[in-house]
């Protein structure tokens, strides 16, 4: 079981350490694992398993980038963006959907949601890197 980790690290435009914050949202444990493996040299990263946890970890903490599954359990990628959107503390941070999804009407219906950018399953480590680059750095 994932936990939230609750220790609080500022980003850069709070001050704090030197490294960007990237919160990773999907309910796969072995993506969590593996995306937390590849960025955590350059990011910090904090990984939760649902939609539920994000929200709670964003009712007190901020990130520079948000990389949300689109399809989850309970609640879907989708219903987290529009609840992010909503809040005008968070309705500005890049938000990138990691999806299996290659349905092109819901790939259309995706692009319309106001985000950064989306990324299909299996996760193409180089093209991810490029996105959080021309993301936050």
């Amino acid at each position: 079981k994932h936990n939230i980790h609750l220790e609080y690290s500022y980003n850069r435009k709070n001050g704090g350490t030197d490294m960007y914050h990237i919160l990773v949202v999907d309910d796969d444990k072995d993506i969590l694992r593996m995306l937390k493996s590849a960025l955590e040299d350059k990011y910090d990263v904090t990984t939760v398993s649902s939609g539920k946890m994000a929200e709670k970890y964003l009712e007190t903490k901020i990130s520079d980038l948000i990389l949300l599954d689109y399809r989850m359990p309970g609640e879907s990628g989708a219903d987290v963006l529009a609840k992010i959107r909503e809040d005008g503390r968070l309705a500005n941070i890049p938000v990138v959907f990691l999806t299996g999804v290659t349905d092109s009407d819901k790939v259309q219906q995706v692009l319309s949601m106001n985000l950064q950018g989306y990324l299909l399953k299996p996760i193409n480590m180089d093209r991810l890197f490029l996105l959080i680059r021309s993301l936050i750095g």
